[in-house]
């Protein structure tokens, strides 16, 4: 009997075909390469944004919890201003005005305190105390705005203060809000991810590679 010699052939790919499904392989890598990268990107993007509102709402609070009960300079007794260290208000610049701290719904349990805030983000509170001595404490409570930001960090800086005082009245009493000019920047580097292929034969830096891009 004579054997066909078709029957012991097996089936497989051409060259040309597993060229075909490399190509169209590389090509889905790059595209989700690509993707991945823009969907990091915005990630990186949405996270510096948060943490810059946040620290603006910061700055923001904190001054607004002094200010909200700031009292006019000329109201207060004279002899108040003087153990306080008679200094006088201003909006404009730096904040240096008079306020009530402490607890209690009772204004009478509240000290009268001369706050002042600099652009940096240091808080200096000198407060009469009961027995009418007076304790002056310097901190940084808006430590969050960063002077020097690390890497991919936002750096948030108050730029200055504004006041607005109501129509037809001078500037020496009370304003009606304060305005508050910050600038936000970022530095750091951004971080890249690419997918690369070392092609047919297997071996990198040679005329075959394939590579989305380079950092």
């Amino acid at each position: 009997m004579n054997a066909n010699p078709h029957t012991n052939r097996r089936a497989g790919f051409s060259m040309i075909e597993v060229l075909v499904a490399s190509s169209i392989l590389v090509v889905i890598v790059m595209l989700l390469a690509m993707l991945f990268q823009h969907t990091s990107h915005a990630w990186r993007v949405g996270v510096r944004r948060a943490d810059v509102y946040m620290q603006i709402r910061s700055a923001i609070g904190a001054i607004q919890r002094d200010t909200a009960a700031a009292v006019d300079e000329r109201s207060l007794d004279p002899e108040v201003v003087a153990q306080l260290g008679g200094g006088s208000q201003k909006f404009n610049g730096p904040l240096q005005f008079y306020t009530l701290t402490g607890t209690g719904a009772n204004p009478a349990l509240r000290s009268p305190t001369y706050v002042s805030y600099s652009a940096s983000g240091s808080r200096t509170e000198t407060k009469l105390l009961p027995s009418g001595s007076k304790q002056t404490k310097n901190s940084n409570v808006l430590d969050f705005i960063q002077r020097t930001g690390g890497k991919n960090r936002p750096v948030t800086t108050i730029q200055g203060f504004t006041p607005v005082y109501p129509s037809g009245a001078g500037a020496n009493g009370l304003p009606l809000y304060v305005v508050v000019k910050a600038r936000v920047t970022s530095s750091g580097n951004a971080l890249e991810i690419g997918a690369a292929s070392a092609g047919p034969d297997k071996t990198w830096n040679t005329k075959d590679d394939i590579q989305t891009w380079v950092d």
